[in-house]
């Protein structure tokens, strides 16, 4: 029985027979134009990504950190 190739993989590149890599120059150039859209949105992005940084932290210990903040703040209320 012949195999059927109609679901066989085709990948067409358009390389031309290079390497179908990103070149130092290419890299360069979206170095330099991530700089540039970061720095026209100002603080925003930063912020951004902290606040993503912390929601990754806090959210795999939700139990625990809510936890620990009624700690601090039963004892702070109790100190005061």
């Amino acid at each position: 029985m012949p195999k059927s190739t109609a679901f066989a993989p085709s990948w067409d590149t358009s390389s031309f027979g290079h390497p179908a890599d990103t070149s130092p120059m290419e890299c360069s150039a979206l170095a330099d134009h991530l700089s540039v859209c970061s720095r026209s949105r100002g603080p925003w992005p930063a912020l951004h990504n902290g606040a993503a940084v912390v929601r990754g932290f806090v959210m795999p210990r939700l139990v625990t950190t809510v936890f620990i903040v009624t700690l601090l703040a039963g004892t702070t209320w109790l100190v005061s």
